[in-house]
């Protein structure tokens, strides 16, 4: 019944990110270098997990969760594109609000997979 709900939850929220109009992805990796990146996802296991309940949370929270990590683990690599000088402003802007959402994105799924992984070990134990 849960995985089923987060299924539907994860599908919808997949699904409302959709955008008609996106820039290539290869205008923000050569903005934000692979350094940036792995420190990001270095910064959203750490903060998923500490915002995390230890025990089940609702999709709403997780999402909340996925939401507050990108915000503190992303502000580097939002300023950056934000001040990119080798695309418009407008541009830019939209490259940031993409790069947040797909961020926010991967959060979510770093809940889910930490969750996982606490449902199994508590399994496991007992």
């Amino acid at each position: 019944m849960t995985r089923a709900l987060l299924f539907i939850v994860v599908a919808i929220l997949c699904a409302s990110c959709r955008t008609d109009a996106q820039l290539d992805p290869i205008q923000a990796t050569a903005i934000i270098d692979a350094a940036e990146v792995t420190d990001r996802e270095e910064c959203l296991y750490q903060e998923v997990a500490r915002l995390l309940e230890p025990k089940g949370s609702s999709p709403i929270s997780l999402q909340n969760v996925a939401v507050a990590a990108t915000r503190f683990c992303s502000a580097a690599v939002t300023k950056r594109l934000q001040r990119a000088a080798s695309v418009s402003p407008s541009d830019a802007q939209t490259l940031a609000r993409d790069d947040q959402m797909k961020t926010e994105h991967r959060a979510f799924a770093i809940g889910l997979e930490l969750r996982e992984k606490r449902t199994n070990a508590g399994v496991a134990r007992n």
